[in-house]
């Protein structure tokens, strides 16, 4: 671990979570990281800012002009509540109450659910506007690494 007066979002959320102040899954899935994909295509990068903007249906599409397509795991899984909470700094309640207040105010619709960390990687590698986060272990050479987290 770094130098405690600079530590990453990563290290002091983890260190958190082992101490039980935040509701991360685990330490070890924590630990283990996420990264956000995109189609092998896309030439984006992303940071934090544009993640959030991306998973939360505020922006609608790539540089190039294709469509977002974005893939999230059901609430209460694992991984998404892990990425809600890193990305979006939402716990799964109020990710829930997020989309609750966007269909009451006629939002843009929340991204496809997938179960599969392993669909969201083939989904992603066939549409050129698809995006999702998947655990470091499950990203293949069929897809791009935009952001980790």
């Amino acid at each position: 671990m770094s130098d405690p007066k600079h530590l990453s979002r990563r290290e002091l959320l983890s260190s958190l979570a082992a101490l039980g102040l935040v509701g991360l899954p685990t330490v070890a899935s924590a630990a283990a990281g996420l990264a956000v994909i995109v189609n092998a295509a896309n030439g984006e990068t992303l940071g934090l800012p544009e993640v959030a903007a991306i998973f939360t249906t505020r922006r609608q599409g790539w540089k190039n002009g294709e469509r977002i397509v974005p893939f999230n795991y059901p609430p209460r899984h694992e991984v998404r509540a892990q990425f809600d909470q890193l990305a979006l700094g939402m716990d799964p309640d109020a990710a829930a109450r997020y989309w609750i207040d966007r269909k009451i105010r006629g939002g843009n619709a929340p991204p496809k659910q997938v179960n599969s960390g392993q669909l969201i990687v083939r989904l992603v590698a066939k549409m050129p506007g698809g995006v999702g986060y998947v655990p470091r272990a499950l990203v293949t050479p069929d897809v791009r690494i935009a952001a980790e987290l």
